[in-house]
């Protein structure tokens, strides 16, 4: 009996410690100021979206790609934005990808860098409501390929800075504008420009990209949009798994054919994943929200460091895209072996879309995969397009503490929170060159909205290219002029 006492006597300890934990939580964050947000032309704007939505910047993958699509771009940028193009220096690197530099008042200030790119993925042939190069409006939306991805926030981007320009304002920071033409497929153009950036000795007092969204946290006591800013980013590689054996005819197959000997090592990868984890950017992100959270949430997110063995398992199991801020991910995205129907393959093989973790890097991916797996399959690692994990940005840098800011008056009641972002971008490869990148689309998404992202009637909602613009806007008022 006195047993027993003592432990319920240490779960009460232990849940007065939790409680206690969660009342000293406090919110950081600064208080914003009162913000009135200027008059926008939507009309004007939606239809410069629009004329950036027809021209078909797909991709360059290969040659037989034709080039015209981004040379219309680029001219179709200078036509629809006169001011921004006459104030600022303008340089095409590599072909197409665009730099442009509008000088700043104050030569001590570093200068600031926004980034986009102007390639979108091939649209699929079937299935699209309205052609996916139309623009059509319909619904309050804006349908087609590459509105989501990202022409709405590109034309966002010059329409905010000319807003700007028109009032006769000169930058105080120097802004730099780096708009990549194949971020879709591997950077090429970003790399080049970045090549060009180092060489000049240009280091940058943040870097504002593309990335994650708003979402509505009402559920967990949340009163305005939670804004999921990355201050990351996972690594990348493509490997290769390989079984090899004997080829023959298909009406005298072995006991096993490489097909089912790589099967069988498919599905044992995938049953075993490499170790979830707390990243320093997954912590920082609970502690962003905590302070706004329900009081029941805020318990379980003020002792997650306490709760781990429990949290992590539950979290796991939320959503694929909450398991992918805890771990490695590996997706099998092509698997292969014979060419025929009736003929065994001497070699099957897969390939394994791997987004490595924070604090992981490419090698360890192929470390764990041959461990799993053992002597019978062969595992490279393809060299084009891996990289590792991002830096974290510094969340006591002057471009995050603006970025805060500018959620709290665009959107009120706002609330900023650091992620790892588990996608690609361009700004990965200017990690050298700051030490704040901002991944960020400002507009309120939910997972149905994210889902048209390079998906047949993929849409942006009118409202949001207001949006984009305010925010666009008000970050570049409190950070650079």
């Amino acid at each position: 009996m006195i047993v027993l006492y003592i432990i319920l006597a240490c779960i009460a300890v232990l849940l007065l410690i939790f409680i206690i934990r969660a009342l000293l939580v406090k919110d950081t964050a600064a208080a914003p100021e009162p913000y009135e947000k200027p008059q926008i032309d939507l009309d004007d704007a939606v239809k410069k979206v629009q004329g950036a939505i027809r021209i078909p910047t797909i991709s360059m993958r290969d040659e037989t790609i034709p080039d015209k699509p981004f040379l219309d771009l680029q001219a179709y940028l200078e036509k629809t934005f006169p001011l921004f193009h006459e104030k600022a220096q303008k340089r095409v690197i590599d072909k197409y990808a665009l730099m442009y530099r509008i000088e700043g008042s104050d030569k001590s200030l570093k200068p600031a860098m926004f980034m986009g790119h102007q390639d979108v993925v091939p649209p699929q042939e079937e299935g699209w409501k309205y052609p996916p190069f139309s623009a059509e409006i319909a619904d309050g939306c804006i349908w087609g390929r590459g509105s989501f991805d990202m022409k709405s926030q590109l034309v966002s981007i010059f329409e905010a800075t000319e807003m700007h320009l028109r009032q006769g304002k000169q930058p105080a920071r120097t802004m730099y504008f780096c708009f990549g033409h194949d971020e879709e497929f591997a950077g090429e153009g970003a790399q080049a420009m970045c090549r060009v950036l180092q060489s000049e000795g240009v280091e940058f007092e943040f870097i504002f990209d593309e990335g994650m969204n708003l979402l509505d946290a009402s559920m967990i006591g949340i009163e305005g949009p939670l804004a999921l800013v990355g201050v990351c980013e996972k690594g990348w590689v493509n490997a290769k798994i390989s079984v090899k054996g004997e080829a023959g005819h298909a009406a005298m197959p072995p006991k096993e054919t490489t097909a089912v000997t790589l099967a069988k090592g498919v599905a044992k990868l995938n049953k075993h994943q490499m170790k979830a984890r707390f990243t320093p950017a997954v912590n920082m992100l609970i502690k962003a929200v905590c302070p706004k959270a329900k009081f029941g949430f805020r318990l379980l997110m003020a002792n997650a460091d306490i709760l781990r063995p429990l949290v992590k398992p539950i979290l796991l199991r939320i959503s694929p895209s909450v398991a992918a801020l805890l771990r490695t991910t590996m997706a099998f995205t092509v698997l292969h072996g014979s060419d025929a129907a009736n003929v065994m393959p001497d070699e099957s093989y897969a390939i394994v879309n791997c987004r490595v973790n924070l604090g992981e890097k490419v090698e360890d991916v192929k470390t764990h995969m041959e461990k799993v797996l053992g002597p019978k399959y062969t595992v490279e690692l393809q060299e084009k397009g891996q990289h590792e994990p991002t830096s974290m940005s510094d969340l006591d840098s002057f471009g995050w503490k603006m970025m805060q800011k500018s959620v709290a008056e665009v959107f009120p009641g706002g609330v900023t929170a650091p992620f790892p972002f588990v996608a690609g971008t361009d700004s990965k490869f200017y990690d050298a060159l700051t030490h704040c990148t901002m991944k960020f689309s400002p507009h309120v998404t939910d997972a149905a909205y994210r889902a048209g992202m390079h998906n047949v009637n993929e849409y942006f909602k009118v409202s949001d290219v207001e949006c984009d613009i305010q925010f666009y806007y008000r970050f570049m008022e409190n950070a650079c002029f």
